[in-house]
């Protein structure tokens, strides 16, 4: 996020008491096999954000990419994972970011092609596609377009045609969301602006895109946020939905009614509300779409004592129905918070895999770059059939956070063990510091 949010997340000294708050039955539930350190280069943002996807695999090779910052600046790695031996290649190097805001997003085609969009904060975005079909080493020269946007998301069609939104920022007027797409061997050309706040000023909308099993249906959930002064950062919080059939012209809600567009917090499919002026803040996990064509959100809503995630899908009428992941989770985790970011997504089986952050202090700790986080994935197999486990090594010294999950955003078809990628380490004081922290993978 703008660095404007370490006033609602700010970093808390970790004293002893919270330490022996986490108890040795809650300890022993959640640690996991030893994540693998990808980099020890990562920056404060360095697996962020959960909405612009970094995991892809194809065939037997998973792709991953993350945000590092060497002393020589802020660059974009990447590392391929073989599946059958197990092994990973060396780190490659895409390109620069401006600041640990242009991180990127990854997506592949139906021929393997690997397509990444990285660099900017209020910038152009860059664009490359790799030279060979699944094959990171190498990439082709880098393309720009846009101005000053933020943010990434991609999803690559059954054509091979490329579907990106960012945040767009503004001056004078309100901030908003544009859609993009680049068509098989042509430009970059802007669809329009499909969001965008009521209020001018600082807005963030947290938008993840994912497919439809018809490969046409565009499927976006967001958290708006907007509306901050010198007291208070994001006064109004929104958590809602769209869906577009004909590859972004037109956007409806679930009941199939038509969203005036660009689409407002007033106008969207909304499924909750908050913010600053409601003690209750709001942050979306990445959407997953299943075989029916049935959209699946996941959400956390915070106050000053409590924060929990719930999951939120439609009925056939688009009426949409809400279950809380508290009752759910190991009776040892019942008294922490389980909270965005995070996201969810299908495997090839149908299972629906989930992944957030628990804090495993206080429950008056904050969120942002905290301590007290730690990466916690679960698995649903049916309305009740719901496991948890923990994928990083709980340390009450060191955050673990910013986790991004394997999503099928191209031609990629997620596992039965989708990855996820975490950062270990410090938010940083600043967006430009470069920092040193450890980037993690484990499935």
């Amino acid at each position: 996020m703008h660095s404007m949010n370490r006033r609602e997340f700010s970093k808390t000294t970790v004293t002893a008491a919270l330490a022996a708050s986490v108890s040795p039955s809650f300890a022993k539930q959640s640690s996991p096999a030893d994540p693998q350190v990808l980099s020890t280069e990562g920056c404060g943002r360095a697996t962020g954000y959960a909405e612009a996807n970094k995991i892809v695999t194809v065939g037997e090779t998973t792709h991953v990419a993350w945000l590092d910052s060497p002393p020589e600046g802020f660059r974009v790695r990447m590392a391929s994972l073989n599946r059958k031996t197990g092994r990973w290649s060396p780190n490659y190097t895409v390109g620069e970011a401006y600041d640990n805001h242009g991180g990127p997003a990854l997506t592949t085609d139906a021929d393997g092609y690997l397509h990444v969009v990285y660099h900017p904060h209020h910038h152009p975005f860059r664009y490359r596609r790799s030279k060979r079909p699944n094959d990171a080493s190498e990439w082709e020269e880098e393309i720009q377009f846009g101005e000053r946007l933020t943010y990434p998301t991609m999803l690559c069609g059954k054509d091979g045609t490329l579907y990106f939104s960012a945040r767009r920022r503004y001056l004078k007027d309100p901030w908003t969301v544009e859609f993009w797409k680049k068509p098989p061997g042509r430009d970059w050309e802007l669809v329009g602006t499909i969001l965008t706040s009521r209020h001018k000023g600082y807005a963030h909308f947290q938008e993840s895109l994912c497919w439809g099993p018809d490969h046409k249906t565009i499927h976006l959930c967001c958290r708006l946020h907007e509306f901050s002064d010198k007291t208070a950062y994001g006064r109004f919080n929104t958590v809602a939905y769209m869906k577009s059939d004909d590859f972004g012209q037109t956007w409806r809600k679930a009941n199939g009614s038509l969203i005036e567009h660009p689409g407002t917090a007033e106008t969207l499919d909304v499924i909750a509300k908050g913010g600053v002026n409601f003690n209750r803040l709001l942050r979306a996990g990445c959407l997953a779409v299943d075989a029916q064509n049935m959209p699946h959100l996941i959400y956390s809503a915070a106050n000053d004592s409590q924060g929990d995630a719930f999951l939120v899908k439609p009925d056939e009428r688009g009426e949409w129905t809400t279950r809380p992941l508290a009752p759910k989770l190991p009776a040892a985790w019942r008294d922490q918070n389980f909270k965005m970011a995070g996201g969810l997504a299908f495997d090839t089986k149908g299972t629906l895999h989930g992944v957030g952050q628990l804090q495993t202090g206080g429950r008056d700790q904050k969120g942002w770059g905290d301590p007290s986080n730690e990466i916690v994935k679960f698995e649903m197999r049916g309305p009740d059939d719901i496991s948890f486990r923990g994928l990083s090594k709980f340390d009450s010294k060191t955050p673990h956070w910013l986790p991004n999950l394997e999503r099928p955003t191209g031609h990629n078809l997620v596992p039965t063990s989708p990855g996820v990628i975490f950062t270990g380490g410090s938010a940083g004081a600043k967006n430009t510091e470069l920092i040193s922290n450890k980037v993690y993978w484990n499935s």
